[in-house]
């Protein structure tokens, strides 16, 4: 690692761009560190001479920022992916991806809409799952109410083996039926969530959803049942 790193430190020089090439690889896929990784795909993309090499920069470089969610820094190297005749269906996916959520941050719905529309038509994929619960996601965000339960039931019937984006399609059910005041559905959908997932953050967060809503139930009896 130190000496690929020597090599890639020196650039430009012949041996620089596989450097580059070696030192990310090993990040990535040995060491799990992806904010080096990042840096030296970053680095071979601007080195590259063989396309191979180039493509294989920016998957890497596509990878790590969407790892770390940097959806804005990565909008430039997800549009230079989709304009590549070599571009895999998988690479195409998640680039999509990404522009759609930087657009939903920047509340652009409606451009998000169409771009996550685009990851679901490339076919199915962790990348698709969770592309079709955003569309949910953002009829609920236009309080789409009746659209959104529709949509997120669809994912729950589509996407069964990405246990993440069903769990979170539940949750969402739940959100819909608290904002539309269906408080008996809502505490059934999150009590079900808080007992039955295994994912321990979206666990957290129905736990947290049902003292809500039964903070809400206790408030509504008592302005109906004064003592």
């Amino acid at each position: 690692m130190p000496f690929y790193n020597a090599v890639a430190a020196k650039a430009p020089n012949k041996y620089a761009e596989r450097a580059s090439l070696q030192s990310a690889r090993i990040y990535y896929f040995d060491l799990k560190d992806y904010a080096k990784a990042e840096i030296y795909f970053a680095q071979l993309k601007t080195l590259a001479t063989q396309q191979e090499n180039r493509i294989e920069a920016m998957r890497g470089l596509l990878r790590c920022q969407y790892r770390s969610q940097q959806f804005k820094e990565a909008v430039g190297n997800a549009q230079d992916i989709l304009l590549e005749k070599g571009a895999a269906t998988d690479d195409k996916m998640i680039a999509n991806l990404i522009v759609a959520k930087n657009a939903q941050a920047n509340n652009q719905l409606d451009q998000a809409t169409s771009t996550y529309k685009a990851v679901v038509a490339l076919g199915k994929s962790e990348y698709s799952a969770e592309a079709q619960y955003r569309l949910a996601e953002i009829l609920f965000l236009q309080a789409k109410y009746s659209d959104a339960e529709k949509a997120a039931f669809d994912v729950i019937k589509k996407v069964g083996s990405y246990e993440y984006w069903v769990t979170k399609s539940y949750l969402l059910l739940g959100d819909i039926y608290f904002k539309t005041n269906d408080l008996f559905n809502a505490e059934a959908t999150f009590k079900s969530v808080s007992e039955n997932t295994t994912v321990t953050e979206l666990k957290d967060e129905a736990s947290s959803k049902l003292a809500q809503v039964i903070a809400e139930k206790d408030k509504t009896n008592k302005v109906a049942n004064p003592q």
